[in-house]
């Protein structure tokens, strides 16, 4: 800290400028927004479940997690230690025919080479004990616009020229609230930063990043999350993985849609062609009703000429009723049939014997003699007998009357 105070020294402060042009904070202020939001955590969260449903040996090729290669300034020595899925690992290279161990520079390009065009990320991380962190906290209502705050605020947290160095800042999201934003800041020299810059492209090295490590030199290494590195000299932002994960949500919304439509188109086809066949049926229906109707006044008609017919009875059936009971002695003047009475009127040697012989028939309820007169001329005695006729009888079954 002593040797990074000497060369900042005790300049006046002057206002930091954040030397981002405006798409790439737009593309900052656009990444960031993407992280925290919803769509981003439902994308990170249908990533995830869709590679539950890939065969494990698939996985890491249609899914492959990004080696990151994080490389530390260890005394004289530059160390390399590769990260994947979380394990880290101290690469060791391979030594020439004297045993001299290969350079730093071949190492990382091994790594590179052996990625097999998986996505390599390189970080160089300085040690904590040179680079100049500290935690802030600024206003909530800061939120929007924290680089401009950060550049007007930089007296109060670094006692140096800002024309100087380069600094970056990493929010703690757990902590902060709504009224006030905590934050680590990171500090370095420029002239440090340009000349591990200038390091690396010499070594024709492309870094993603210059970051902070907070851990001891010589255990796993543990990034403070900042990028210390100029931004024209930072690789564009690669948005595939995003554009992917956009295609096939509007891929899995399109399939949906016309899941759901046609679903829907058949529905209603199903539903035309039911309403089709209903308008049929209710057709027949009605015809069906205008016969049975038809069919139920012929029925009635048949039956009003067969009930006339049964409730009148045949006269030869009566003539011969009668004249089967009535005896030789009796004659009969006149018969008078109606559809619910007989009245006979004849003369008999004895009119009264005859209402039991006519009592007999089945045919008639018992019949009543009216006014019994003489004939002087033929010596008998003229009647007239009335009688109403029973209801006709139908033959059901077992012999009961229907």
């Amino acid at each position: 800290m002593a040797g990074l105070l000497e060369l900042l020294g005790g300049e006046t402060t002057s206002i930091y400028k954040i030397n981002m042009n405006t798409i790439e904070t737009l593309q900052n202020d656009l990444s960031n927004w993407y992280g925290d939001s919803s769509i981003g955590q439902f994308v990170s969260w249908w990533t995830t479940q869709l590679k539950l449903f890939v065969p494990e040996k698939y996985q890491a090729k249609w899914f492959p997690e990004p080696v990151k290669i994080h490389l530390i300034q260890d005394n004289k020595e530059m160390r390399v230690w590769c990260e994947q899925g979380g394990d880290f690992q101290l690469y060791t290279g391979a030594s020439d025919e004297d045993g001299k161990q290969e350079e730093w520079w071949h190492q990382v390009q091994h790594v590179v080479n052996q990625a097999d065009g998986q996505k390599v990320e390189i970080k160089y991380l300085i040690s904590k004990d040179k680079a100049l962190v500290k935690k802030i906290a600024l206003p909530g209502a800061a939120k929007d616009n924290l680089d401009e705050v950060i550049g007007f605020e930089l007296d109060k947290y670094v006692p140096f020229n800002a024309e100087q160095v380069q600094l970056s800042y990493i929010i703690n999201k757990e902590n902060s609230t709504e009224d006030k934003i905590l934050m680590d800041l990171a500090v370095m020299p420029k002239e440090i930063i340009s000349s591990l810059v200038n390091l690396f492209d010499e070594k024709s090295i492309s870094l993603d990043a210059i970051d902070v490590n907070m851990a001891t030199l010589g255990v796993q290494p543990s990034d403070l999350g900042v990028n210390l590195l100029p931004i024209e000299k930072r690789k564009a932002v690669n948005f595939f993985n995003i554009k992917l994960n956009l295609g096939l949500l509007l891929l899995l919304i399109g399939l949906v849609y016309f899941v759901m439509h046609t679903s829907i188109v058949n529905k209603q086809n199903k539903i035309g062609k039911l309403t089709e066949i209903n308008s049929q049926l209710q057709k027949k229906a009605r015809q069906s009703k205008l016969l049975k109707k038809e069919l139920k006044a012929v029925i009635i008609s048949s039956k009003f000429l067969q009930n006339k017919k049964a409730s009148h009875p045949a006269l030869v059936e009566v003539l011969s009723e009668v004249t089967s009971i009535l005896p030789d002695s009796t004659y009969v003047t006149r018969l008078k049939v109606s559809q619910e009475n007989l009245e006979i009127t004849g003369q008999s040697d004895n009119a009264n014997s005859l209402i039991p012989k006519l009592n007999q028939s089945n045919q008639w309820y018992e019949p009543q003699i009216g006014s019994v007169t003489s004939d002087p001329r033929t010596k008998k005695e003229k009647f007239t007998i009335k009688a109403a006729f029973k209801e006709p009888q139908e033959e059901g079954e077992d012999g009961d009357q229907s």
